[in-house]
C-alpha cells in the first residue's frame, strides 16, 4: 500500500504527496536517526484513506454508518460492500458502491499543548519533546477531507465486507455483522477514557482495546463513554485522533463503535470522525437547545434493549438544553414500548466516589451534582435500568438507587448474592482495590437503577474516597448515606474493559483488568434482573 509519489531533486519526499499520518511517521523516523531511504518505507500515497471506522447509525439490522479521513482536496471516495467475508480485492469485482458525502475539515490544530506524562499528568511544551512525539512543532495546522456514508437496505443478521477509498487507493478490507431483527441475546464491549496523547499512553489504550476484542470475539459493538483523547478540553490535536485510529485500526475495521462525547472531546473534530445519527441536532432550531457538536445524542434498539447515548458536556447551556434532552429521551422511550431494557450511556458520571470529581469546585459542575439533581428523577420516571458512565477513572457499582426529586435512596433489599471480603484502605491518593469489601451481586432494578463505571481503559487513574471523606464533604455533594450506595468500589491501577451480555432474562457484566503483557484477569462480575 505504501506507494511512493514524487520526490524532490535530492530524492527526498515532498509532504503533500503522502497521507498526513504516514508523513508524521516519516518525520519521526528521521528525527530518531533513520536514513531517508529507511524512513521512506513508512510513506503512503496521498490518495489513501485513514481513520476508518463503522458506527451504529439508526437501525442496526438494516444500516451502518462508515467514516474516514483523507488529505485535503482528496475527494471522490466511495464505500464498496459485499455480503460475506471477503478474502481479497477480487471479492469486490461486483460490489455495491456508495459515494461518500465529503466535507472540508480545514486548518485544525495538528499539535497543540504538548505531551502528557502518564503518571503526573503534567504537560511538556518544549518543541524538541513535541517533535520527538509527533514529528511536528506546537501550533502546526493541517487540513483534511471528512468522508461519511450511511449504508442502508442491509439484510439482518448478515456478515458484510467493505473497503473505502477509490480506484488505486483502497483501504484494507473491513467487516461487520448486522443485528438480528429479533430480541435474541447479544454481547458488547464497554470501555471508557482511553484518553491518551503520548506513545506510552496510546500503547496502553491500544492493548486494552485489542485484548477486549480478542477476548470477546462475538461482540456486536464497542461502546466507549467519552474522553477518547487528551487535549480536546483545551485545544484540539488531530495528531491524537490519528494515533487513536492508527494504533487500533485493525479493531475498528472489524468492530462498530458506539462513541460518547467526554469533556476532553468538546474541542476539535471528534464527530467528523464518527458517523452517528445527528437527528437530535437537526430537530432543534435554537442553538441553546442543541448539542454543540453534531452526533453526540442518538439512540438505537439492539435485541431487547434501547440504548440512549447522550452528552452532558453542554451543561453550560442550562435548562434550554436540559429540557430538550429530556423531551428527546421521553420520545425514544415512548417509541420503543416493547423493549425490556433501557440503557443510557454518557461521560460525566452522576454518582461517584472518585477523589477528583465527587464535589462541586469553584462553582463548576464537577461530575454531576447539578446534572444529578436534574436528571436522576428523569431516569427514574423513564424506568432506566443501567447507566454506563465515564470521567472518574475508578471502578464503582452504585445502587440500586431510587430517585425521588433530589432525594436518592439506596435499596439494599434489591441486592442479593453479594460476596464479602476485607475492605481495603482508601484516602483518595492510593490504589485500593475494594474499599467496601463487597463484590458480585444480583441487582433487581424493578424500582430503581444501577450506575456503573468500570474504571478506565487508559493510563490515567483516580482513587476512591473513604466513608469518612464522603461524610465530611456532604455539604458539597449533597447525598445522604453516600458510601452505603456503593457495592464494589475501588481502583485496580490497571486498565479495564467490561464484557456485557444482554438477554431478555438478565444483563450480565464481567469486568477484566489488563496487565502490561495484555493478560486479562476477571476483577468483578454482577447481574441485573427486573421483574
Amino acid at each position: 500500500m505504501a506507494l511512493l509519489s514524487a520526490c524532490n531533486q535530492s530524492g527526498e519526499p515532498i509532504d503533500h504527496n503522502y497521507t498526513i499520518p504516514s508523513w508524521t511517521l516519516y518525520q519521526r523516523a528521521l528525527y530518531s536517526g533513520q536514513s531517508v531511504n529507511e524512513a521512506k518505507t513508512l510513506l503512503v500515497s496521498k490518495d489513501y484513506p485513514y481513520c476508518i471506522n463503522t458506527t451504529i447509525n439508526g437501525n442496526p439490522s438494516t444500516q451502518m454508518g462508515i467514516a474516514w479521513f483523507t488529505n485535503a482536496n482528496i475527494t471522490g471516495g466511495v464505500v464498496q460492500i459485499v455480503e460475506g467475508n471477503a478474502a481479497d480485492a477480487a471479492a469486490f469485482a461486483k460490489a455495491r458502491e456508495i459515494p461518500a458525502v465529503s466535507v472540508a475539515v480545514d486548518t485544525v490544530n495538528y499539535v497543540s499543548l504538548g505531551t502528557t506524562n502518564a503518571t503526573t499528568n503534567v504537560y511538556s511544551n518544549t518543541n524538541e519533546e513535541l517533535i520527538a512525539a509527533t514529528g511536528f512543532s506546537k501550533g502546526e495546522k493541517r487540513s483534511y477531507t471528512g468522508n461519511k456514508v450511511l449504508i442502508e437496505n442491509l439484510k439482518p443478521n448478515t456478515v458484510y465486507s467493505y473497503r473505502v477509498g477509490k480506484k488505486g487507493a483502497w483501504s484494507k478490507i473491513g467487516s461487520f455483522t448486522t443485528a438480528n431483527n429479533s430480541k435474541d441475546a447479544f454481547e458488547f464491549i464497554y470501555v471508557t477514557d482511553t484518553q491518551s496523547n503520548t506513545d506510552e499512553m496510546f500503547d496502553i489504550s491500544a492493548r486494552t482495546i485489542t485484548t477486549a476484542f480478542r477476548q470477546v470475539p462475538n461482540a456486536k459493538f464497542l461502546l466507549i463513554t467519552g474522553d477518547l483523547t487528551e487535549t480536546g478540553d483545551k485545544q484540539s490535536s488531530e495528531w491524537e485522533w490519528e494515533q487513536w485510529f492508527e494504533k487500533m485500526q485493525n479493531v475498528w475495521l472489524r468492530l462498530p463503535v458506539v462513541p460518547m462525547q467526554g469533556n476532553h472531546d468538546v474541542i476539535g473534530n471528534m464527530f467528523h470522525h464518527f458517523n452517528t445519527d445527528n437527528t437530535f441536532n437537526n430537530l432543534q432550531s435554537s442553538s441553546d437547545a442543541k448539542a454543540n457538536m453534531d452526533g453526540t445524542v442518538y439512540s438505537f434498539v439492539y435485541g431487547d434493549a434501547l440504548f440512549m447515548a447522550i452528552t452532558f458536556e453542554d451543561y453550560a447551556k442550562g435548562e434550554p438544553y436540559f429540557s430538550v434532552l429530556e423531551k428527546w429521551m421521553r420520545t425514544q422511550v415512548d417509541a420503543n414500548p416493547s423493549v425490556k431494557w433501557r440503557i443510557v450511556a454518557f461521560h460525566r458520571a452522576m454518582f461517584t466516589g472518585s477523589s477528583d470529581h465527587q464535589n462541586e469546585r469553584e462553582g463548576r459542575v464537577q461530575n454531576g451534582k447539578a446534572i444529578r439533581d436534574r436528571f436522576a428523577g428523569v431516569f427514574q420516571d423513564l424506568n432506566i435500568d443501567l447507566a454506563l458512565q465515564g470521567h472518574d477513572h475508578v471502578y464503582e457499582v452504585i445502587g440500586v438507587i431510587k430517585a425521588d426529586g433530589t432525594t436518592y435512596t439506596h435499596l439494599p433489599d434489591a441486592v442479593t448474592d453479594l460476596k464479602f471480603s476485607e475492605p481495603t484502605f482508601a484516602d483518595g491518593t492510593v490504589p485500593s482495590a475494594n474499599v467496601t469489601g463487597k463484590s458480585g451481586g444480583t441487582f433487581d432494578v424493578s424500582d430503581g437503577m444501577i450506575y456503573f463505571l468500570n474504571n478506565s481503559a487508559g493510563a490515567k487513574k483516580y482513587y476512591p474516597r473513604s466513608k469518612k471523606e464522603m461524610e465530611e464533604t456532604k455539604h458539597l455533594h449533597g447525598v445522604e448515606n453516600y458510601f452505603e450506595m456503593f457495592n464494589q468500589f475501588g481502583q485496580t491501577d490497571e486498565p479495564t474493559f467490561s464484557h456485557i451480555k444482554v438477554s431478555t432474562d438478565a444483563i450480565e457484566v464481567a469486568t477484566y483488568t489488563i496487565d502490561d503483557n495484555g493478560k486479562d484477569t476477571l476483577f468483578d462480575s454482577f447481574r441485573i434482573v427486573k421483574k
